[in-house]
């Protein structure tokens, strides 16, 4: 634009310098927005802006909330090379994930380091400015089966959240705690694949941070199957929009790395034998905490 020159561009003399300065920032944030960094492991990551935006979130979700973090194996988790960290449930926000590979925790950032391992994230996120950056800046990468192969090969680990958006559009608060997994096999395939363990974690609170309301179900369900966008609408406390029940306690419990073979090219039915097993170490992962987590009274549903 500078080099262009005002008189060449006459729209632009037309405009206040308010305008130009807009213009000139948005010409100049295009060419990164488009550039492709999401499907890139580790491109945009930013080691002094990832530590700023750690001790910020800590600060913040540390106050707003009670969030308490264990390790059923830190020792065998930081024996990984390389693992697929795998968070349940989505939830409306996804806090769980964030609290994993935000480093929140100071012992499982140690074990398993947020800066080795790329988060697989909804496109979505990818094409809301500002959005973007944050997600880019924290490691984040569009979740995408030849991007999460990219990153295995490339020696780092991955956290995901397998429910994906069908789950957190069911996200619900109430007894029954609901897990999107019967047919979510991608990430238990990329383990077999790249013959990395599998390190299941429940994050108790995440599914009772909000109610959510079922205005035009039908239609959103519509919407997140052929989209792939979940238009969530939760509320909290007096029914108040997006007000989270901030009383709820937060647990974040990291299980035992699930070792698997390496196979190349596994059979629909080494896929099924390791989802299954996958499935039940989770099921008794989430028996053997929801009491000492405060949710004793809470059943888990698979879909």
């Amino acid at each position: 634009v500078a080099a262009l020159g005002v008189s060449q561009l006459p729209w632009l003399a037309s405009l206040s310098l308010r305008q130009r300065c807009i213009f000139c920032l948005v010409a100049a944030y295009l060419p990164s927005y488009f550039n492709g960094s999401e499907k890139r492991p580790g491109s945009r990551s930013n080691s002094w802006l990832f530590s700023f935006l750690q001790n910020a979130g800590r600060r913040v979700l540390s106050q707003l909330f009670d969030i308490g973090f264990q390790l059923e194996a830190p020792e065998a988790l930081a024996a990984c090379d390389q693992c697929i960290v795998a968070v349940h449930p989505h939830g409306v926000l996804s806090m769980g994930h964030f609290l994993v590979f935000s480093g929140f925790d100071a012992a499982f950032d140690k074990a398993a380091p947020a800066t080795c391992r790329c988060a697989l994230s909804a496109g979505i996120l990818f094409r809301i400015p500002l959005l973007r950056e944050l997600a880019l800046a924290w490691g984040g990468v569009d979740a995408h089966r030849d991007i999460a192969k990219r990153c295995l090969s490339s020696g780092l680990s991955l956290s995901v959240v397998p429910g994906g958006e069908r789950e957190q559009l069911m996200a619900q608060r109430g007894s029954t705690e609901h897990l999107v997994l019967k047919n979510r096999q991608g990430f238990v395939r990329l383990a077999l694949q790249h013959g990395v363990p599998l390190v299941p974690v429940y994050v108790f609170g995440e599914a009772q941070l909000f109610r959510q309301s079922q205005f035009l179900f039908g239609f959103r369900a519509w919407i997140q199957r052929n989209l792939g966008v979940a238009l969530v609408m939760p509320y909290g406390p007096g029914g108040v929009p997006c007000l989270p029940f901030g009383s709820t306690p937060v647990r974040v419990v990291v299980g035992s790395p699930l070792k698997v073979p390496r196979l190349p090219q596994p059979s629909p039915a080494e896929i099924e034998e390791h989802h299954s097993r996958y499935i039940r170490e989770l099921t008794d992962l989430f028996e053997r905490n929801k009491v000492a987590a405060g949710y004793g009274d809470r059943t888990l549903k698979i879909i």
